[in-house]
């Protein structure tokens, strides 16, 4: 498609989602660094019926981490630390549990620290105090490891903000001022920053969420809570800057470059997913937070980079994003596989029992997602949209109930043309 031509298809596209209530936020496509499409879509703020421009301010949830894993990539090449670090060596109050848990693992996933918004009832109960890095952390570390470091992968909010602890404790400063001093300011990222819910924030978007099928305020969060794992904002146009340069190396050298866009197993680098799609090879990552839900995209050999930013929490970003894809590549006739990032994933890892008593099993590899019964054996599972899938041997649908932010707490299981409801039990 001729680029003039694509930023009214790709609004024609995008018009559906928004019309059905299903998106509301702002889009950037750009190639080369020029943007194809930039542009707001529905209702920043439904009360005062105000419209998303393309500079509203958006929480990112888990694009946090790219942040947190370049500022530890800039410490390692200052020679404060080497990736294969204990993290006992930088975190004194580890627990014996977590001898052999290195810094590389707390990147990748692959730890096997319980998450602490894995907890039951987190978001519900937990998540309105203010906490500091080392009191989130204290929630789940006298919990066993769920595997042996670096035998598994399980998307980990919790050790995110052990690297952010980490950074603090190491530099003597706050999170938020080891950010601004070595990326935000150095890069010009004027409109990203550390949220706090009290400050006065120019353009900032509200968020909302479904309930009982209606719209309605997104619940509160202390946003010392996400910390070095989701805290932070940005606005389209500083996302594409920091794309940029973390394609051209600018916050750290080449090789520490090449190690955070390096799939270290599981289809995941540092603070990105690291997988294919058309044939291409994409680097993406998803953030779910209250009131929001964001993806970004990059195929670095077409020089292409996707930003789909929602004000509504579990809006289907990433279906949004694959489409947007899919046209600027003339993919459509196609039909290629939904491949969405890990970190979305996982809120639907978990045991489910049916209405029939049998228990549905759901496990992640990656951006992998396999479903289990009693009567069926291990079956891996394909994306039709962000909630639902198909079975790719067996006649299965699941389309699961989640909010963007916890855990999927239900199921649909669908077989045979039968809907059977779950409710997560683990």
């Amino acid at each position: 498609m001729k680029t003039a031509d694509y930023a009214p298809a790709a609004a024609q596209r995008v018009a559906p989602f928004v019309e059905a209530d299903l998106f509301a936020g702002a889009i950037l496509v750009a190639q080369n660094g020029v943007p194809l499409l930039r542009q707001g879509f529905g209702l920043a703020d439904r009360e005062w019926n105000i419209a998303h421009r393309p500079t509203g301010k958006f929480r990112l949830g888990s694009l946090t981490k790219q942040f947190t894993a370049t500022l530890i990539l800039q410490l390692m090449e200052r020679g404060r630390f080497r990736l294969d670090d204990k993290v006992a060596q930088h975190f004194p109050d580890a627990p014996a549990a977590w001898a052999d848990v290195t810094l590389l693992h707390l990147l990748t996933h692959t730890s096997g620290i319980p998450s602490y918004t894995s907890l039951p009832h987190f978001f519900a109960q937990e998540a309105r105090r203010d906490r500091s890095p080392r009191e989130i952390i204290a929630l789940t570390e006298s919990m066993p490891l769920d595997f042996p470091p670096g035998s598994a992968f399980k998307y980990n909010n919790g050790g995110y903000v052990i690297l952010g602890h980490i950074i603090e404790r190491i530099t003597g400063q706050s999170y938020e001022a080891v950010l601004r001093d070595n990326i935000l300011d150095p890069l010009g990222l004027a409109n990203t920053g550390y949220e706090h819910v009290a400050a006065i924030i120019s353009e900032r978007v509200r968020g909302y969420r479904f309930s009982n099928g209606k719209i309605e305020n997104a619940g509160f969060l202390a946003m010392s809570v996400p910390h070095a794992a989701g805290a932070v904002y940005a606005t389209l146009d500083d996302l594409l800057i920091w794309q940029r340069a973390l394609v051209a190396a600018k916050p750290f050298s080449p090789a520490s470059a090449a190690l955070m866009f390096e799939d270290h197993g599981h289809g995941y680098g540092f603070g990105w997913g690291i997988q294919e799609q058309f044939g291409r090879r994409q680097f993406v990552h998803a953030g779910g937070i209250n009131g929001f839900s964001v993806v970004v995209s990059l195929y670095p050999d077409d020089d292409l980079f996707i930003a789909v930013l929602a004000n509504i929490q579990a809006a289907p970003v990433q279906k949004i994003a694959r489409d947007l894809a899919a046209l600027f590549f003339g993919a459509e006739d196609e039909a290629p596989a939904l491949v969405l990032d890990a970190a979305l994933l996982a809120d639907y890892v978990g045991t489910y029992r049916l209405k029939s008593g049998r228990l549905l099993q759901v496990t992640q590899d990656g951006a992998r997602l396999f479903a289990e019964t009693g009567d069926y054996g291990r079956q891996e599972l394909r994306a039709i949209d962000d909630q639902t899938f198909a079975g790719r041997l067996v006649d299965w649908q699941l389309r699961f109930a989640a909010d963007g932010v916890e855990q999927a707490q239900g199921v649909i299981f669908v077989r045979d043309g039968t809907e059977t409801k779950g409710v997560r039990e683990d």
